[in-house]
């Protein structure tokens, strides 16, 4: 973990509306510490400053939208073994653009329009395409982040992924796609 420079604590602090004492509570130190930090006169150690910085991230977040305030809860998805026609067919009966791919009720792939489409462009059969399976052209899954992970921390990962599964307890209880955060 990097942490932010420690003259923004006090900064970071303020802006929570939080007095020396509060902050200090929250993140199981003393006051006094605070105030050194706060005026550079003392140089932390790593446990320390991870604990207050973790006090001030969880503030920070408290108040934000989670990612199971936005999922899909519903979750399509598609096996390892079973056709590209099928994936095929349950992202157009679901109007979605993406399948997470299961293997005994694990994600170990995924599978999109967008990369049916680029075998087709590509120069493969649609015929022989859609009859191969899933697993023989599936990409890496999609990032899977707990349900209580604030947006703004996950939102960047869809710059690279099509979508972001979503889950408690390592079970499997929503997708979030850029539409849902539009």
């Amino acid at each position: 973990m990097i942490f932010p420079e420690l003259t923004n604590i006090k900064t970071r602090r303020i802006q929570l509306g939080l007095k020396q004492n509060q902050l200090a509570e929250l993140s199981q130190v003393s006051q006094s510490l605070i105030a050194k930090l706060e005026k550079g006169k003392l140089d932390p150690s790593y446990s320390l400053a991870k604990k207050i910085f973790l006090a001030l991230d969880s503030l920070e977040h408290k108040k934000e939208r989670k990612c199971s305030d936005i999922m899909t809860p519903k979750v399509s998805f598609i096996r390892l073994n079973e056709k590209i026609e099928r994936a095929s067919e349950i992202m157009k009966k679901n109007s979605i653009d993406q399948l997470p791919v299961l293997e005994n009720k694990r994600v170990v792939g995924s599978i999109s329009e967008s990369l049916i489409f680029s075998k087709l462009m590509e120069g493969l059969d649609k015929k022989k395409l859609l009859n191969m399976q899933v697993k023989e052209i599936m990409n890496e899954p999609f990032p899977i982040v707990n349900s209580n992970m604030p947006i703004s921390i996950v939102s960047p990962l869809l710059k690279t992924a099509d979508a972001i599964l979503v889950t408690e307890k390592d079970k499997l209880v929503g997708i979030i796609t850029k539409a849902n955060l539009i």
